[in-house]
């Protein structure tokens, strides 16, 4: 088990616990890692994570890579009418909610998924997805071309698929750091 300390804010401390419990780390004393906000103190003779409250997914995706024993699940149980199907997640395009209900799309059709959308973005947080506006997580592998946007927005296009998904103002500047753009 990953055994951690944070030094921060309140309502950033109670966020980074709850990202924490998604790969089954333990905060304890002593700790691996001491997880510190930019502008709280420094504890001494630790190992120091300094983050910035406004990059948290950057936090969480470095976190995924350290962590021991967290791997995403190889593949989801798709349903489509009333049969079950296995979808390995490098064969899916991007997942969208539809109201209470969300759905894999892969290139031949849209299957869908037990889990709500906040779920699956903890789920596969370590993988080749990131959620681009409040509706859709998509896997950038599959992105066929990247359009500049009204807005400071971005339109994305994807492979054997008509499909067309915007990156919303909001998730732009996360979106472009994934990539390294």
């Amino acid at each position: 088990m990953f055994m951690y300390r944070i030094s921060a804010s309140p309502e950033t401390k109670a966020l980074i616990k709850e990202l924490m419990n998604t790969i089954k780390a333990e905060e304890a004393e002593p700790a691996e890692v001491h997880l510190v906000e930019k502008g709280m103190p420094i504890p001494e003779n630790s190992l120091c994570l300094v983050f910035d409250a406004e990059h948290l997914g950057d936090l969480l995706r470095f976190i995924n890579k350290i962590a021991p024993n967290r791997q995403s699940p190889p593949f989801l149980i798709g349903r489509k009418h009333e049969t079950f199907q296995p979808l390995l997640l490098s064969d899916i395009l991007f997942f969208r909610s539809c109201g209470n209900i969300l759905y894999a799309h892969t290139e031949q059709q849209a299957y869908e998924i037990k889990h709500k959308l906040f779920e699956m973005e903890k789920l596969i947080a370590c993988e080749n997805f990131i959620r681009v506006n409040k509706s859709n997580i998509i896997n950038v592998l599959k992105i066929k071309e990247i359009i500049p946007w009204f807005g400071g927005r971005i339109l994305l296009r994807f492979t054997a698929s008509e499909e067309r998904i915007e990156v919303s103002r909001n998730y732009v500047k996360d979106f472009k750091q994934f990539l390294n753009m």
